[in-house]
């Protein structure tokens, strides 16, 4: 029987984020099921990976040497993209995938389909939709149509996408073994967890616990991630402003965050805009009783408003602020809705949801024969 290539094309994966994670479960699994998998990536610069991979992954770690703080398509990283195209176009002739899977927007993105038109591609997106009228995003838009199939993370980024050729598989969640223990066995700690960057909205998460924190000196919010160094120090004015010091602290990422999820009571999630955040399932998995604003587009395609979470008017903190006290005071309604996120977190197991994928590649295969 012959063996499947697949080669996944990153920017990274020495960073922290939900991207990371995703492929690194994937990757995995796809190993786990004898595919053969190339990674290549632009921008990990010699790094190891966050978190765990196979060890029969083959990494293709290319320097592109690009100046992040200019845009893509400045003179200077135009010059840089020339002598990339011909380094990838080279990695990828020596490798032969039968399927390209294309996880960012980088020049990869513009380059696959004039590179290896004969392959089929596969282009996923992790970010949610906000539609760029300007030539950036006319020039994406086109591009799309190179691709063989889209996957979205979920129905409602599909519509607002409409490409043909699309289908739906979302973020997979590696189960705990371990039936999570009741809230009332855990820290009376409040847990978020990202990159520390403005899309994420942490001040509003701040702002909302520092209208209820004097009620509650038993309880504490707890920041898990890594991210820009001033929108970190914003808020750790705003924490000392508000005299939030004493029960809200900021950690750096852990590559196990559920460790500490399976070990607190409620999970917050606070940003302005979201895809398909695997953070939440992580969440719901280790039976945290979960609260989110209902912001563009995830946390709603996730969780069942009073069900399995709460969803919380999109920027009302005095609402988030009255939804945390409820779940601090209400232990039964807190537990209710961790037992039954728990239930609803079962169908996006990595096994359950690789499945999708494993059909999606094989189909490709198939035509390539």
């Amino acid at each position: 029987m012959t063996t499947i290539k697949i080669c996944v094309i990153a920017d990274q994966i020495y960073k922290s984020g939900g991207i990371e994670r995703v492929l690194s479960h994937r990757i995995n699994h796809w190993i786990k099921c004898d595919y053969d998998v190339h990674l290549i990536t632009s921008e990990n610069e010699g790094n190891s990976p966050y978190f765990f991979y196979d060890s029969k992954m083959i990494h293709h770690d290319i320097d592109g040497d690009f100046d992040k703080s200019l845009s893509l398509f400045s003179s200077a990283n135009l010059v840089m993209a020339c002598k990339y195209f011909f380094k990838i176009k080279k990695i990828l002739n020596k490798i032969s995938p039968d399927v390209i899977v294309m996880t960012n927007y980088n020049y990869d993105y513009y380059f696959i389909p004039l590179i290896a038109n004969d392959i089929y591609s596969i282009k996923e997106y992790h970010s949610s939709f906000s539609e760029q009228k300007n030539i950036i995003g006319k020039i994406k838009r086109y591009y799309t149509r190179f691709y063989d199939t889209h996957v979205f993370l979920s129905q409602e980024e599909k519509a607002l996408h409409s490409i043909n050729n699309s289908v739906v598989i979302p973020n997979p969640v590696s189960m705990s073994k371990n039936y999570p223990i009741g809230l009332s066995k855990r820290r009376k700690t409040i847990v978020t967890a990202g990159r520390v960057v403005s899309i994420k909205g942490f001040e509003r998460l701040i702002e909302g616990w520092s209208k209820i924190a004097e009620k509650y000196p038993d309880w504490s919010l707890e920041i898990y991630g890594d991210g820009e160094v001033d929108y970190v120090e914003s808020l750790r004015l705003l924490i000392s402003k508000n005299n939030l010091t004493s029960s809200v602290s900021i950690y750096p990422s852990i590559p196990d965050i559920v460790r500490k999820m399976l070990d607190s009571r409620i999970y917050a999630m606070s940003s302005l805009t979201e895809c398909f955040p695997m953070v939440l399932l992580e969440a719901m998995q280790a039976r945290m009783a979960v609260i989110a604003f209902d912001c563009p587009t995830g946390p709603r395609n996730i969780i069942d408003n009073y069900k399995t979470g709460i969803l919380i008017e999109d920027n009302n903190i005095h609402e988030f602020a009255d939804a945390l006290e409820k779940l601090i005071n209400n232990e039964a309604l807190a537990q209710e809705l961790a037992d039954n996120g728990f239930i609803e977190s079962q169908q996006y197991d990595t096994g359950t949801v690789m499945k999708k994928w494993n059909v999606l590649v094989n189909k490709a295969f198939s035509k390539r024969q």
